[in-house]
């Protein structure tokens, strides 16, 4: 089987690509290979284990031009919660349009997809009987409180839309995904690089917050094995759509207490920055009940191990200053974005 994944050359697509090829697969990488997310273009261009053909996703020209495949993996997307804010336009034209186009490339080729969406649709979700917050389903309510997950939901709604039931479809809708190959030089895509960088400096981990919030972090192995199993076991009718997480909520002083752990040089103090930035959510969960049911493949790492191994394979690895990211908070509260809560 010839698999074509968008945004294969990034972080999640490679690992997608070498369990694909472990397996006897061929695949085949549309990407625009962008700096904000590939320091190094041509680096990540040759560690993908098949052709990376160099191009827009949300450009038409670039779909009529690719060659056949058996079938089609949809990555790409603009990622940063905070800067999808200010960059609405990017944003819409690469999570709306680009799936538009792959859901109509699936259909005409008459292939199966399975197009990553995000949990940041439902922004921040129900709440149980008592007041607390309770993981999302995939049933429930979309709800998003940034732009980048309005894109997600718009571009869920496109992909149904296109494709009915004249293909096979799958949308999952992960939670925090992290591992290595990570990108450590974009500040706009989860604090685990920024605590990596400052742990490496020496300086505190920074918390926006009280740290009582919560996410829900999945190594990004066990997404591949997730995006794998629908290829190779797609709904018979229906589009399906299912979550992706450990089911397992940890705090953000958590999160900082696990990556200081795993790091070579030990504790590191933790300081809490009163700043709320726009589009930032107080928790998040996935429920796994759908995955157990149809017997697709859960997690098998906890979240303290995903985040042990994305400090230890990244340790060495060149990335950005903790600077960066200070940076990156200054353009927001200059944008008006961020703030103190």
């Amino acid at each position: 089987m010839k698999v074509l994944i968008t945004g294969g050359a990034g972080f999640i697509g490679q690992h997608v690509a070498s369990l694909l090829v472990s397996r006897g697969d061929q695949v085949l990488a549309l990407d625009s290979l962008l700096p904000q997310v590939h320091s190094d273009p041509e680096s990540a261009r040759a560690r993908f284990p098949g052709e990376v053909i160099v191009a827009d996703v949300a450009d038409d020209a670039a779909w009529e031009a690719l060659p056949a495949f058996d079938a089609l993996v949809h990555l790409a997307a603009e990622t940063g919660t905070a800067q999808s804010m200010y960059e609405t336009a990017r944003y819409e034209r690469v999570n709306v349009h680009g799936t538009r186009l792959a859901a109509r490339a699936a259909v005409r080729a008459g292939v199966p997809i399975v197009s990553l969406s995000s949990r940041a649709v439902y922004g921040e979700g129900l709440v149980d009987e008592n007041g607390a917050p309770r993981a999302s389903r995939e049933d429930d309510p979309h709800a998003p409180v940034s732009f980048y997950g309005e894109t997600k939901s718009w571009a869920e709604r496109e992909l149904l839309d296109e494709v009915g039931y004249s293909t096979p479809a799958v949308i999952i809708r992960p939670q925090n995904v992290i591992g290595p190959g990570q990108a450590l030089h974009n500040p706009y895509t989860g604090v685990l690089a920024a605590f990596l960088a400052r742990l490496r400096e020496g300086r505190p981990l920074s918390i926006y917050g009280d740290g009582r919030q919560t996410r829900d972090f999945v190594h990004v192995a066990d997404l591949a094995e997730l995006i794998v199993w629908n290829l190779q076991n797609p709904p018979p009718s229906a589009p399906r759509i299912l979550n992706c997480g450990t089911g397992v909520r940890t705090s953000l002083t958590q999160l900082a207490e696990f990556s200081a752990a795993a790091a070579p040089l030990g504790a590191s103090p933790i300081e809490y920055v009163d700043v709320h930035r726009a589009g930032d959510i107080e928790h998040a969960c996935a429920d796994l009940s759908r995955l157990r049911a149809l017997g697709a493949p859960l997690p098998t790492r906890t979240s303290a191990q995903a985040v042990a191994d994305f400090v230890v394979s990244s340790w060495a690895d060149d990335g950005a200053p903790s600077s960066l990211w200070d940076d990156a908070l200054d353009e927001l509260s200059r944008r008006g974005l961020a703030g103190e809560s």
